[in-house]
């Protein structure tokens, strides 16, 4: 029963996806008429790249982007989280529903395959990055996690599962699955102790960052800011903020927003949580940062009066854009960013 009931889930979502789009209870000027929806990315990667970046459910392709940003166009009004969000506050009737573009992480693939499209579309958007990773060209930890642990699965299978047994991953799936179920468990370690184990995949895989992949340099982050995005905080050290020390989240906020307005010389306003975590000591932290909003990765759509330091977002990961048939699918991405949905699924 297990097996009929996971083949029947993909027809019974389009099913229910289909039905509600074609009724209006999912197209967005309905959905969303009186809403802030904000819509978070990480990667936008061309097709063979995409196959190759190990954690799946923060990546979409070149391809499937051009198509959503076409999406966002004719469903939204779309813009920067500061520009959408002091509009929204001030109760602006747009004719279409506020939407929201943000980019978590700073990565190159956004400068190089996300901004032709946005630029090609005149729409903005927002880009959240974390000033260390930014000075450094360096890969923030749950990708080099992903990059070794992939790695060193298919060169040296026993020693990778001795490794991610140290989260509670076993064998007996799929690599990717196991990839994924060791990174998320990972976030529940000490920093010390989760960067000691990726560290430690990175030396037993040996240079294991594909040659695509990168963070935005300074002048690139420049070029957005002239084009009319927002550049906004993701902290210094992408650290999980609930887990720091009160002296280092104040650094973690103050000094990221320091360094973003010293080097773009431009007001940094927004603030998003590393990993999403947030707690009443880390929001607090930010607001007296002097931000004006902040994002989580808290799921759905924000209400008006919504708290503007616990915004919530909805992604639209790559398995989740297409129907059963492969195609993508204009029902099930109305049904993923409306209120009616369930919940995340990666």
């Amino acid at each position: 029963m297990g097996r009929i009931r996971e083949a029947l889930a993909p027809v019974a979502r389009d099913v229910l996806a289909e039905a509600m789009f074609r009724s209006g209870l999912t197209r967005p000027p309905r959905a969303a008429r009186t809403l802030l929806t904000v819509v978070a990315f990480h990667r936008v990667l061309p097709e063979a790249a995409f196959r190759e970046y190990p954690i799946s459910p923060i990546a979409v392709s070149d391809v499937e982007f051009v198509w959503l940003v076409d999406f966002f166009r004719r469903n939204y009004t779309c813009g920067t989280l500061a520009e959408i969000h002091r509009r929204w506050v001030a109760d602006e009737d747009p004719g279409l529903p506020f939407l929201a573009i943000t980019f978590d992480d700073g990565q190159l693939d956004n400068h190089e395959h996300a901004l032709p499209v946005l630029d090609r579309a005149r729409m903005k958007a927002s880009f959240f990055v974390p000033v260390d990773a930014v000075d450094g060209n360096t890969p923030l930890w749950h990708d080099q996690f992903g990059y070794a642990a992939r790695r060193l699965l298919a060169s040296d299978r026993p020693s990778a599962l001795q490794l991610l047994a140290e989260v509670g991953v076993e064998g007996g799936t799929e690599d990717d699955a196991l990839v994924l179920a060791a990174v998320e468990r990972s976030k529940r370690l000490p920093s010390a102790a989760r960067l000691d184990l990726v560290g430690r995949l990175a030396a037993a895989a040996g240079s294991p960052r594909p040659e695509w992949d990168g963070i935005m340099s300074w002048d690139q982050l420049r070029d957005l800011a002239r084009g009319g995005h927002e550049v906004g905080s993701h902290s210094v050290t992408h650290a999980i903020l609930t887990q720091v020390e009160d002296a280092q989240l104040e650094r973690e906020v103050r000094h990221s927003r320091d360094r973003i307005r010293s080097e773009l010389g431009v007001p940094c306003e927004s603030f998003c949580y590393p990993n999403g975590d947030c707690d009443e000591r880390v929001a607090a932290a930010v607001r007296r940062g002097g931000y004006l909003r902040a994002v989580t990765t808290a799921w759905g759509t924000n209400p008006p009066g919504a708290d503007p330091f616990r915004l919530r977002r909805c992604d639209v990961p790559s398995a989740r854009v297409r129907d059963r048939g492969g195609r993508l699918s204009e029902p099930r991405v109305a049904f993923r960013m409306s209120r009616l949905h369930p919940g995340p699924r990666p």
